[in-house]
């Protein structure tokens, strides 16, 4: 081989070497990593009351054990359960949750001495960190401790709510500080046993219908990713049920260029422009908003239609459709507009009849409310007959009302949207 056929040949294999490695590096370039799905609910912890007030609930037949039962064997599809019971201080049940539901038709569990509420609550929220769920079953009775009732058997009654609300309230702020949030369940159930009203007189009642009640405690988006599940899984549904918030208002949303659209404008980032509009020939608009991690009762049509609000000085602008993702025709919307379809749960339909200038501010909201069926039917101040505490928790309006001022405020908002209309 000559010379020039040698340096030729070297050449010909440097360059050859050189596009492998070059490929190698695309290669590895290339590779892409895993995608990390958002963390869901790593585990629940499922407490127990056992203060001597609740065993009344575990005799005989009863809807309760049918209930918790239900809830413990349920949550274990979601997430591990671990069982604790509370009264004085949080215990953890040595059996695991198989032995607990065996315990419940078995085995005295409420035999303790009755412990402060807004202390419960207290141990319990402390449990609700990461991604662990916490939960309490309860009566929810407000009371003093037995040795304040002894010297005053009124003061359950004169200070319930300057006193007992009050800590439920501070409890409550505290974890709603902390971006956790809270829903409950409530169910009904005979009650065979010894019943204490509000002045620690006992009361024996057999098969008489009690209120008890089952909180969720944790980060909003898991509570409202529970609370979804359980409405799926559970056979043995809640009476009632009272969602509290803990994350800021809802700031996203998606413009649609097309779907619902009216009139002459183009959408753009912050909003429309080149609008063209006069009350003869109003414009129409559509957002998407995604309200999946909002309280169930908020996500509703209906309540959104009644309670969104929508302010401009120098337009007029109105709501005049709320549509859930499922319910808008697709037949006709593009690809990319599907896909803001998709990562949204609702579609709002604005109508703007008049814009007074050449720029207008609008800003949407959706404040925060609460219902208040705890108010009108599951509350009493006087529990000693029979007719005055059928299917009624002593005090239980003032805590509520303690745990939903914790939550909500005049400038608490569920959504808050701002976008621009220009001519």
């Amino acid at each position: 081989m000559n010379q020039s056929s040698f340096r030729a040949n070297g050449l010909f294999f440097l360059v050859l070497l050189l596009l492998v490695q070059g490929c190698g590096r695309k290669e590895k370039k290339a590779e892409k990593q895993p995608e990390t799905k958002p963390a869901g609910i790593s585990n629940i912890l499922f407490f127990l009351e056992t203060s001597a007030s609740m065993g009344g609930y575990l005799k005989g037949e009863t809807n309760f054990k049918v209930t918790v039962s239900e809830l413990v064997t349920k949550l274990n599809q979601v997430a591990p359960v671990e069982v604790w019971t509370i009264a004085g201080k949080p215990q953890p049940f040595a059996g695991g949750y198989n032995q607990f539901v065996v315990n419940l038709a078995t085995t005295p569990l409420a035999n303790e001495r009755s412990s402060e509420l807004h202390r419960i609550f207290k141990q319990v929220g402390e449990k609700a960190k990461g991604n662990t769920v916490a939960m309490l079953v309860s009566d929810c009775i407000l009371s003093f401790p037995d040795a304040e009732i002894k010297k005053n058997p009124e003061i359950n009654r004169q200070n319930a709510e300057s006193v007992l609300k009050s800590q439920i309230n501070d409890q409550f702020a505290a974890l709603k500080k902390q971006g956790i949030s809270a829903t409950v369940f409530a169910y009904s159930s005979g009650f065979n046993g010894t019943y204490y009203d509000y002045q620690n007189n006992k009361h024996k009642l057999t098969g008489e219908s009690r209120p008890f009640y089952v909180w969720v405690i944790g980060k909003q988006e898991l509570v409202a990713d529970l609370n979804q599940k359980l409405n799926e899984l559970l056979i043995t549904k809640p009476a009632k049920q009272l969602d509290f918030g803990a994350s800021g208002a809802l700031k996203q949303y998606d413009l649609f260029f097309s779907l619902n659209k009216k009139g002459d404008w183009r959408a753009e980032k912050a909003g429309l422009s080149e609008l063209t509009v006069k009350p003869s020939k109003p414009a129409e608009f559509a957002v998407g908003v995604n309200l999946g991690g909002l309280p169930t009762y908020a996500q509703a049509e209906d309540y959104v239609k009644k309670n969104l609000a929508v302010t401009s000085p120098n337009a007029t602008v109105k709501l005049v459709n709320v549509q859930k993702k499922e319910k808008v025709p697709t037949e006709r919307i593009k690809e990319r507009e599907l896909k803001l379809l998709n990562q949204n749960t609702h579609v709002l339909t604005f109508r703007v009849e008049n814009l007074y200038d050449e720029k207008a501010d609008v800003a949407i909201k959706l404040p925060v409310r609460f219902d208040d069926w705890y108010a009108t039917g599951w509350s009493t101040m006087d529990d000693r007959t029979p007719a005055s505490r059928l299917n009624k928790t002593f005090a239980l309006v003032h805590l509520m009302n303690g745990v939903k001022e914790a939550y909500q405020s005049s400038t608490n908002d569920f959504l808050v949207l701002n976008l621009t209309l220009e001519k």
